[in-house]
């Protein structure tokens, strides 16, 4: 069995492409050996700042070979008139480069015709490999690329070096800029001079020889094996975030883990201030107590050994200082404003070009916020904190600290509002109108803030509908899809009775008067609830509700989104049973009947009817249209009209020549489908052959 190393070796990548990127170049590979029929025991991803590799083993010396059928001419026209092999039959013969010897017949699809079995040998898989290698790598994509030099080849990182081993030996593969090697690259500082690969299956163990741990995996564990003997060793504890512990484990070839330490004066500061200035700018991980209380201490990893780390550690320190006064000295100096002070600030900071300023934004979100609160029903004394919230709640985009920290947005304002001494409502809500932030995140618990969120999400989302910034594929630079689903999700989770497209309405109407643009509002309130319905769909596919459910469900335009998705919970509990298949098929037979109609009277006089069951159905279908049904009754009153439905279509022909007697029965058909529509569309439910 036989070993095959590629590696790329690169200029330091951006951590956020590495495992994806390695991934993506094992793909390849693994899609290459199953396209020309080659297995191996098993493929192996290696990753760093500086290269991407995959070490495939257990792979054969070739190809299997193949024994292929291949279809000729029909009989008729394979041999001529006496009995020889005509020019098509040796014309086949040629082409697949066979003899006539090999050729037989063989029925196929009810005819005979004619079959050359080949041998197809497998050729070597090192020159398979070989073929392919250059468009592995050609191939690969990237979010953002560069060029370099003179070359023309583009790529996310300069190309150094390139290693192609089979087993001991070099596959000639060229680039622009390098022909690979054997040549194995260390760490950059630790080992910078080049070592001789002897053999593909050495490269794990070589590379750590070379102070490189090129496994992802292991270089992770490294760092918290290393977090938790500090944690040990100094009883104090650290939280890895894992977004954080993926970029550090992307940053270094050999991590070694140090213990800093900051002043404990700057403990003054909130806490998110220190933890964002640590985590987000210096990569650091913070340090806490026993009890969740931050310490004046971090963790910084290394990429390096522990030579020196002294003077790291100083390093490190000397930067975390000099962040820290940054910080403290944004967070005295915003607090010599007032709230005014900083929403006039927004007067000059456009919110999106041709829509006005953030502090025009903020006009907006007071007025469709109290709209909201009366959707919400609130009391007059609850709209005075929405409207509070609404008034305060981006004037920290303004501030000097968010200006340094982004995100912060929301914390930074929630400080300050309680420094002074507005309502702890007030305050809550400024920092909590943002969220859900991202899937699955908590939403606000006080319907004040639910307002605000509402607005705020909402507004956005017009407003980038009204320049046409509606996403399309995987762009989305708005967050437009995070947006929406927010506000999907504050609807169905609060289970607020609110119609989106009534809100997308207002927001577009509010937006239209204040800025005079004259928007075809319509329009764009469409494309805002298409937009909506995508969102609501992967709710509910989240809430593990069948899709054909979600779909009868959405289908009711009538209804509200909360009111949709308790149907759609609803059904679930019925799709078993034999009962609502019939009442089901009932109803839809009715629709699809109504359907093929296009003259249906508007009305009908009862006392026109002739028989018995038509009568009998149409009390059913009067009593539903003169009461409001609770949604809760909806089942239960299908299965009880079901009966009425089954026996009118068994007893009464819908379609009679009596031109009376078919309008009243299209009639009742409409009807029975109509009201049906307006909660569920049952023709999307599919039911198992079994039920």
């Amino acid at each position: 069995m036989n070993t095959y190393l590629l590696e790329i070796g690169l200029e330091e990548m951006p951590a956020d492409l590495i495992v994806p990127s390695a991934r993506q170049l094992a793909e390849k590979i693994q899609k290459t050996c199953q396209q020309n029929q080659i297995t191996f025991q098993f493929l192996q991803i290696f990753s760093s700042p500086r290269r991407l590799a995959v070490l495939v083993k257990g792979l054969p010396d070739k190809q299997q070979d193949l024994t292929s059928e291949i279809k000729g001419p029909p009989l008729q026209i394979a041999r001529d008139e006496k009995g020889q092999w005509s020019k098509a039959a040796l014309g086949f013969v040629k082409k697949n480069q066979a003899d006539v010897g090999d050729l037989y017949f063989k029925e196929f699809h009810g005819k005979d015709f004619l079959f050359i079995r080949k041998e197809i040998l497998g050729k070597p898989t090192s020159q398979v490999i070989e073929r392919h290698v250059k468009g592995w790598i050609t191939e690969l994509t990237f979010p953002r690329t560069m060029r370099w030099g003179q070359y023309k080849m583009k790529f996310i990182r300069p190309i150094r070096w390139l290693i192609s081993l089979w087993n001991d030996q070099i596959l000639p593969v060229s680039l622009e800029m390098v022909t690979a090697d054997n040549q194995l690259r260390g760490h950059r500082f630790l080992h910078p001079e080049p070592v001789l690969l002897p053999h593909a299956k050495q490269y794990p163990s070589m590379m750590e020889m070379l102070h490189v741990v090129a496994n992802h995996e292991k270089r992770r564990s490294m760092i918290v094996e290393q977090v938790r003997v500090l944690e040990e060793r100094h009883n104090f504890c650290v939280v890895l975030e894992n977004d954080l512990l993926e970029e550090v484990t992307n940053l270094v070839e050999w991590p070694t883990v140090l213990l800093g330490s900051f002043a404990n004066e700057f403990l003054q500061l909130p806490t998110e201030i220190l933890v964002t200035a640590m985590a987000e700018h210096q990569r650091y991980f913070p340090v806490y107590d026993q009890h969740q209380r931050l310490l004046p201490g971090f963790i910084t990893v290394r990429n390096g050994d522990k030579h020196h780390s002294s003077i790291v550690i100083k390093g490190n320190e000397k930067v975390i200082r000099a962040r820290l006064n940054d910080a403290r000295f944004f967070f005295m100096e915003d607090q010599k404003h007032d709230p005014t002070f900083f929403n006039k600030k927004a007067e000059s900071v456009v919110f999106f070009r041709n829509r006005g300023s953030i502090a025009q934004r903020i006009e907006r979100l007071k007025i469709l916020s109290i709209f909201v609160s009366e959707q919400l029903r609130l009391s007059e004394q609850q709209k005075s904190v929405v409207e509070r919230i609404a008034t305060l709640c981006k004037f920290d985009l303004q501030t000097q600290m968010v200006s340094e920290f982004p995100s912060l947005q929301g914390i930074i304002g929630a400080h300050y509002a309680r420094s002074w001494k507005e309502d702890p409502l007030v305050s809550q809500g400024i920092r909590e109108h943002y969220y859900p932030r991202f899937a699955r995140d908590c939403i606000p618990k006080h319907p004040e803030i639910l307002a605000v969120a509402m607005a705020d999400k909402t507004d956005m989302l017009a407003t980038a509908f009204s320049l046409n910034l509606i996403p399309t594929g995987s762009a989305d630079p708005y967050a437009l899809r995070r947006m929406a689903q927010g506000i999907v999700q504050l609807v169905l989770e609060s289970e607020l009775f609110i119609s989106l497209p009534e809100l997308s309405t207002r927001s577009l109407e509010i937006l239209n008067k204040q800025q005079g643009l004259g928007l075809n509002i319509p329009k764009i309130t469409e494309e805002l609830t298409q937009f909506f319905a995508l969102r609501q769909r992967f709710f509910m596919q989240e809430a593990n509700i069948r899709y054909d459910v979600i779909e009868a469900s959405l289908a009711a335009k009538s209804l509200l989104p909360i009111q949709q998705l308790r149907l759609a919970e609803m059904a679930l509990d019925h799709l078993e049973s034999p009962a609502f298949k019939c009442a089901v098929e009932a109803i839809v037979r009715a629709e699809n009947i109504s359907k093929t109609q296009s003259h249906i009277p508007e009305w009908v006089s009862k006392n026109s009817f002739a028989e018995p069951e038509e009568k009998a159905l149409w009390k059913k279908i009067e009593s539903l249209t003169k009461s409001t049904l609770d949604l809760n009754q909806y089942f239960q009153t299908l299965l009880e009209l079901e009966p009425a439905i089954t026996l009118f279509f068994d007893k009464v022909l819908v379609m009679d020549e009596d031109l009376i007697n078919r309008q009243n029965r299209l009639f009742l058909c409409r009807s029975i489908a109509n009201w049906s529509a307006h909660y569920m569309d049952l023709s999307k439910i599919v039911f198992s052959r079994e039920s």
